[in-house]
């Protein structure tokens, strides 16, 4: 399944079940296991995320202080990391 395909697959499956999807930017502040700042009073440990296959690219992985774009779910008990968000310069 493409991502462009399994977002939208999450968000019609929330939206029937009454909990749309959001979508929200945050910060890898931990690495081994995953933590991702969403804000001031909320942190996401590696149990609430699931990562695509475009946050990994070419094996990489993400490091501390790449900001990243999530897709919440289930009414915020489980988040999909997308992507790392790019620098404009």
């Amino acid at each position: 399944m493409r991502i462009a395909e399994a977002v939208k697959e999450i968000c019609k499956n929330q939206t029937e079940a009454g909990y749309p999807a959001d979508f929200l930017t945050g910060r890898v502040v931990g690495v081994e296991p995953y933590e991702i700042r969403i804000n001031e009073k909320l942190t996401l440990t590696e149990k609430f995320l699931i990562f695509t296959e475009t946050a990994f690219g070419n094996g990489y992985g993400l490091d501390i202080d790449d900001e990243v774009a999530l897709i919440s779910s289930n009414g915020g008990q489980r988040y999909l990391v997308i992507d790392k968000i790019a620098e404009v310069e």
